[in-house]
């Protein structure tokens, strides 16, 4: 009974889980592009975390046109991280984890994962320099005083290998390297982790430094209108998404003008305030990509992988999964 009154009031438009909500969304987007907009998206901008992607191949909306996945960088950057993290937890690799120069640190693989992301955000038109720098990462790390590894590194004096720059500056006779290379058991044991992320059907789909942070950090302000821990309505969610469209192109004193189109009349006060938000948006935007605090940020995460360390060569693992079986 409650139900023959509701249903014509009802807003639900999807059934089925989340994980399938977001593969019927987008491929609803894509078939509806050209009869909505005259567009076709060929593009795919993608973070390999669902199977959207394969949703799109399948459904073919452009019938033989087909669509290209690209990867977003940031979530490529971070594969080197996972991969690196579940090389040192493997039990077959002994000895390549915890304190010791040349060991498979915390710290290390953050410096190889931050770099892998470089060499690809560096060289975002080229497949062949990109790859030359993913293994110059390696090479760079393996390279002591005795056996110099620095042949795919960038050269000149503004190359950020040391040894390039005193190459030339003609100081090699002068040169020490200030950090011990990898030991043999690590660089043996992250080799295949370069040879997967340096292949070429990866790196092709990293060819112009795509990103996924515009969009990200849109869904966040979309978020907060409409937190997505709790259930919103069609109606909401696309007022929300109206909402953060504008703040996040126009700032605040786009919702003045939407306030005055719907007749409400705007004061001082509110002029006041919008400005005062948007001018502590704008500084907490530039405080945040200002050198100072990026490395305040990058210190205190190596400070706390450092502590982690230590406290689990003083006490072992205590959680993780399957640890107790």
């Amino acid at each position: 009974m409650w139900y023959e009154t509701h249903v014509d009031e009802c807003t639900i438009n999807h059934s089925g889980s989340s994980g399938k909500m977001e593969i019927s969304a987008i491929t609803k987007m894509f078939l509806r592009s050209v009869e909505k907009y005259g567009v076709k998206y060929l593009t795919y901008i993608g973070d390999g975390d669902s199977k959207t992607f394969k949703g799109i191949l399948d459904t073919k909306p452009y019938g033989d046109t087909a669509v290209t996945k690209k990867e977003c960088v940031g979530h490529v950057e971070k594969r080197m991280g996972t991969r690196l993290r579940a090389v040192k937890k493997d039990k077959t690799n002994k000895g390549i984890g915890g304190k010791g120069a040349g060991k498979l640190t915390d710290k290390v693989i953050q410096e190889i994962t931050k770099f892998y992301g470089l060499a690809i955000r560096r060289h975002p038109d080229s497949l062949e320099d990109m790859r030359k720098e993913v293994w110059a990462t390696y090479y760079h790390k393996c390279s002591s005083d005795q056996n110099p590894q620095h042949q795919f590194c960038p050269e000149g004096e503004d190359s950020w290998c040391k040894w390039r720059k005193a190459e030339a500056n003609n100081e090699l006779d002068q040169f020490h390297h200030d950090k011990p290379p990898l030991i043999p058991q690590v660089q043996e044991a992250i080799k295949p982790v370069f040879e997967d992320l340096s292949k070429d059907e990866l790196l092709i789909r990293c060819l112009g430094a795509e990103t996924q942070n515009n969009n990200e950090s849109l869904n966040s302000l979309i978020w907060t209108f409409a937190p997505k821990h709790l259930h919103s309505g069609p109606k909401i969610v696309e007022i929300a998404s109206y909402l953060a469209v504008i703040i996040f192109n126009e700032g605040f004193q786009g919702i003045l003008k939407v306030m005055s189109i719907m007749g409400c009349p705007v004061g001082r006060e509110a002029q006041a305030y919008v400005e005062k938000r948007d001018e502590k948006r704008i500084l907490r935007s530039e405080r945040r990509v200002s050198d100072v605090v990026k490395q305040a940020r990058i210190d205190s995460r190596a400070e706390q992988s450092a502590l982690k360390e230590f406290h689990e060569e003083e006490e072992g693992i205590l959680y993780g999964p399957g640890i107790a079986d």
